[in-house]
C-alpha cells in the first residue's frame, strides 16, 4: 500500500519547482510591473513640465522669425540616455519573431525625444535666452556585443540648437 505524502515531501516538491520557476520568471514579472508604474509616472511628470512651460521657444527653423535684432546666442544642448526594461526587451524579442513594429520600445523613446527637448526648454528659458534656432535631435545606439550579437542596451538621444537673445 503506497503512503501518503507527508509535509516534508511537499514542500521538498515546492521547493524544487517553485524556487526554480521563480527565479526564472520573478524578475520579468517584477519589471512588467513595476517598470510599466514606474514609466507612467515619468510620463505623468514629463506632461505637467510640458504644460507649465508655456509657449515653445524651440523651434527648427535656420533663421529668427521676425525683424528683431540678436543679441547675443549659444548652443545649447540636453540629453537624455534611456534603455528598455526586461519586460520590454522581452517584448521586443518576441515582436521581432513575427516582425512589424516594436511598441514595446516605440513608447520609451518617444518619452525620451520629449525628455530631451524638454529639458533643453527649461535650459533656455533658466539662461535668460528667449529663443531655439535650428534644432536638431541625433540618436545613439549603445549596444553590447554578446556571442557575436549586437544587443541594444540603451540609446542615447541629444537635443541641441542655437540659442539667442534678442536687444
Amino acid at each position: 500500500m503506497p503512503e501518503a505524502a507527508n509535509g516534508g515531501d511537499i514542500i521538498g516538491l515546492f521547493l524544487a519547482i517553485g524556487i526554480p520557476l521563480f527565479l526564472t520568471f520573478g524578475p520579468i514579472a517584477f519589471s512588467a510591473i513595476f517598470g510599466s508604474y514606474y514609466q507612467k509616472g515619468k510620463m505623468d511628470k514629463l506632461l505637467e513640465r510640458e504644460k507649465q512651460t508655456g509657449r515653445d521657444p524651440v523651434s527648427n527653423l535656420s533663421n529668427p522669425v521676425g525683424d528683431k535684432k540678436i543679441h547675443s546666442s549659444s548652443l545649447m544642448w540636453e540629453s537624455v540616455v534611456i534603455g528598455p526594461s526586461w519586460w520590454q526587451m522581452l517584448l521586443g524579442w518576441i515582436g521581432s519573431i513575427f516582425g512589424g513594429r516594436l511598441n514595446a520600445f516605440t513608447d520609451i523613446y518617444d518619452w525620451a525625444r520629449r525628455e530631451a527637448l524638454q529639458r533643453l526648454r527649461e535650459k533656455v528659458i533658466s539662461s535668460n535666452f528667449d529663443d531655439v534656432i535650428n534644432l536638431r535631435i541625433e540618436t545613439s545606439m549603445m549596444s553590447s556585443t554578446s556571442r557575436g550579437k549586437d544587443r541594444t542596451a540603451a540609446m542615447e538621444i541629444v537635443a541641441y540648437g542655437t540659442a539667442i537673445k534678442y536687444e
